[in-house]
């Protein structure tokens, strides 16, 4: 959507909050009146006067859509299209890829390991499974040196298949994306692990067992 002349009053509104007019997105929303502004993955909306924000979603009642959800969607989508595959550990699907999903995860977290038991069934059912590292602990602590080591390891899928499973790894270093993956936690909304995105943007936080996750993936 194309943002009309008269947006004046909401860049003002904007300025006056100390927002960078250059760090958001400003569109006309689908509600005559309302503006969306996006601020990566934070979408809130400012009304064409100036006067009033509103934080929350919006749903389209004749469709049943949350229309803020597709739009962080969106964005979403557009940051996982960034990704270098070259930084992240990769399960590919077997046969033909029908589609693919990220999972931020830790390697000390409970619901991660249980996360990854579940991959299989989806590499079997055509889903690409690939991992971005969130060590929650924070940098340089005992889950991040080993994300590092799985990362570094010769073969990197199956150093995480034994780390998953037994927490032990030859502890190695080399130049990684680890860090990088850290930064996208934000960017991405992400506030804990197990995270999934998928190639549509998708988000579901926590752990979700490989037949559920397919039906929202809509593969039967």
């Amino acid at each position: 959507s194309k943002v009309v002349a008269d947006d004046s009053k909401v860049r003002e509104a904007l300025k006056n909050m100390g927002i960078n007019i250059a760090e958001v997105d400003l569109n006309k929303s689908s509600i005559d009146g309302l503006y969306e502004v996006s601020q990566g993955v934070r979408v809130f909306y400012i009304t064409e006067d100036g006067k009033y924000l509103t934080i929350g979603n919006i749903i389209d009642l004749t469709t049943g859509k949350n229309l803020t959800q597709l739009s962080q969607n969106k964005i979403r989508k557009e940051l996982y299209d960034q990704i270098p595959l070259s930084s992240m550990i990769i399960y590919p699907a077997e046969g033909k890829t029908k589609r693919t999903i990220a999972i931020f995860t830790d390697i000390d977290c409970p619901y991660c390991r249980k996360m990854h038991l579940e991959i299989p069934a989806l590499n079997t059912a055509g889903v690409e499974v690939r991992y971005l590292a969130y060590p929650r602990s924070g940098v340089g602590r005992a889950s991040y040196v080993k994300m590092v080591s799985a990362w570094c390891a010769e073969n990197p899928a199956e150093a995480m298949d034994q780390l998953m499973l037994t927490g032990k790894i030859a502890e190695q270093t080399c130049k990684n994306p680890v860090r990088d993956h850290l930064k996208l936690v934000q960017k991405f909304g992400v506030n804990g692990t197990p995270n999934i995105i998928t190639d549509q943007g998708e988000m579901f936080p926590g752990y979700l067992p490989a037949k559920d996750l397919l039906k929202e993936l809509r593969i039967n």
